[in-house]
């Protein structure tokens, strides 16, 4: 069993984690809404399909900041970022870091959620 100060350090270390993915994302979101008409208008999509892309990993990311919505926004991006991974692909462009958001999200939503059921018992 864990001490309290451990616990506590876990909590801070998941909610940092999350912070800072969550934030990277947001601002990778924030760019493409941005500056990603070109590219996008360059594949033939719509450009409400990006807006709704990234809205949609905005709305992930802050759902994704807090221990009780953790799970829901790792859904919401890790869902994002699969379809995005294939757009990529599809789309003949890279896609390098997407894997390691995706590996990270999955990660620390697993994470939160063994430490919220450990809190319950």
């Amino acid at each position: 069993m864990r001490s309290d100060g451990n616990r506590a350090r876990v909590d801070w270390l998941l909610a940092g984690a999350r912070l800072l993915v969550a934030c990277w994302l947001a601002w990778g979101a924030l760019v493409f809404l941005r500056h990603g008409r070109g590219a996008f208008a360059h594949l033939g999509r719509p450009d409400a399909a990006r807006v709704a892309i990234a809205l949609s990993e905005i709305v992930g990311a802050a759902l994704f900041l807090f221990a009780r919505t953790a799970l829901a926004g790792g859904l919401v991006l890790s869902l994002l970022l699969a379809f995005v991974a294939g757009l990529h692909f599809a789309a003949g462009g890279e896609a390098r870091m997407l894997p390691v958001f995706l590996f990270a999200v999955l990660v620390l939503a697993a994470a939160t959620r063994a430490q919220r059921a450990g809190e319950r018992t």
